[in-house]
């Protein structure tokens, strides 16, 4: 029996699958969920990952849907340039965003790399009703579909990567 923790262990993993497309340079990973608090913890530990493999992390949360992250974050970090809370990458680093709604169309282009969380009540207890902006989120945006990994994270100290066949 392993003592490794299930965290850290699909951590390193998603920090491995990143860098298969983005070995170098400003590298820019949204972290999305419908709730903006596991979506935070979920990037915090990510940002720990890519920590231990010696490069510079910084982790931005942004406001639902993040309209202008374009102009004051993403842009900013990857010319180099004091960019969220006065930060400055050096030209390999990475930037984490953690939010809601960060699949929308108009933003899901500025990641190299995107994270949808799942979470899903235990089995016998009811799905909680969704409000509307999140119903419709799921049913146009199909963060499930655009997210370069889907994680379902109900249990945050044992998640798993999910493989959806799409065939």
């Amino acid at each position: 029996m392993s003592s490794e923790n299930p965290v850290e262990t699909l951590q390193r993993s998603l920090r491995d699958l990143m860098r298969q497309n983005a070995r170098a340079g400003r590298v820019v990973v949204a972290v999305d969920a419908l709730d903006l608090g596991e979506a935070m913890d979920f990037a915090g530990e990510f940002e720990k990952a890519i920590a231990d493999e010696g490069t510079a992390v910084f982790h931005v949360s942004v406001a639902d849907g993040a309209p202008e992250v374009r102009e004051w974050l993403i842009t900013p970090f990857r010319a180099g340039e004091a960019f969220g809370p006065e930060y400055v990458a050096p030209s390999d680093a990475v930037l984490v965003v953690s939010g809601r709604f960060l699949h929308r169309p108009e933003v899901r282009g500025l990641w190299n790399f995107s994270i949808w969380l799942e979470s899903n009540p235990p089995i016998g207890t009811p799905r909680p009703e969704l409000p509307d902006a999140e119903k419709q989120y799921l049913r146009t945006v199909r963060p499930t579909a655009e997210a370069s990994v889907i994680v379902e994270n109900s249990d945050p100290s044992h998640p798993v990567q999910v493989f959806g066949d799409f065939c």
